[in-house]
């Protein structure tokens, strides 16, 4: 392990670590796909020497208006480890994962982003949100994202946190390399990061992936 920062600031202990490791979710394959890409009916989240085991809620595809094109940019899969807990509902999905100690999202790309790419239209959707970009562990992040390499055509990028009985949380970010960025915050930053896709949409695109994760299929 090569830990690349370790200090403390007022609100977090903020920790990147840069691993090169086995993947972060092994997924049981489900009986349907969206754009070629099998959509889970569970995972199982490795982290260090624990397994936690998540049920997949939902899926959708994120698309991106170009000019007149709607280009299909990735498959979005929603995994919580309370999935009897989490509420469909546009206004009531996001307040849900309260329910879930361990919430994770792997989005697989359906073309190559690279990764200033990705990180702005991450930090569009805080925006949206109204986010506190300045808030330690979500510019962190956002370094991870920035810093993680392209998102390619195929691969997968992973975001995993789990709540702590202290109150505390750790975001773990896999890049489309297997790397993996270890960010550990106060409480609330499930709520910060997964508003990117079940808050407040940034645009059309991220309102259609929003509806996708929460429809029935």
């Amino acid at each position: 392990m090569k830990s690349v920062s370790n200090f403390l600031v007022s609100s977090a202990l903020v920790l990147t670590c840069s691993l090169a490791q086995a993947s972060l979710l092994k997924l049981e394959k489900g009986p349907r796909t969206v754009e070629g890409i099998n959509i889970s009916q569970s995972a199982d989240a490795i982290v260090g020497d624990q397994s936690v085991h998540l049920g997949t809620v939902g899926a959708g595809v994120r698309w991106k208006k170009i000019l007149l094109a709607k280009l299909k940019v990735y498959v979005a899969q929603l995994m919580v480890e309370s999935p009897d807990r989490f509420i469909k509902k546009d206004k009531e999905a996001l307040k849900s994962l309260d329910d879930s100690s361990t919430v994770a999202i792997q989005l697989t790309f359906l073309r190559t982003v690279d990764a200033p790419t990705v990180q702005n239209s991450f930090r569009d959707a805080l925006m949206a949100n109204k986010i506190d970009l300045s808030h330690d562990a979500v510019k962190t992040f956002l370094s991870a994202v920035k810093n993680g390499g392209d998102a390619t055509s195929g691969n997968s990028l992973t975001i995993l946190i789990q709540k702590h009985s202290d109150g505390t949380e750790t975001l773990v970010y896999e890049d489309s390399t297997g790397m993996q960025t270890q960010v550990q915050s106060d409480k609330g930053l499930t709520q910060k990061i997964l508003a990117i896709w079940l808050g407040t949409p940034s645009d059309d695109g991220v309102a259609s992936c929003k509806s996708d994760l929460l429809s029935n299929n």
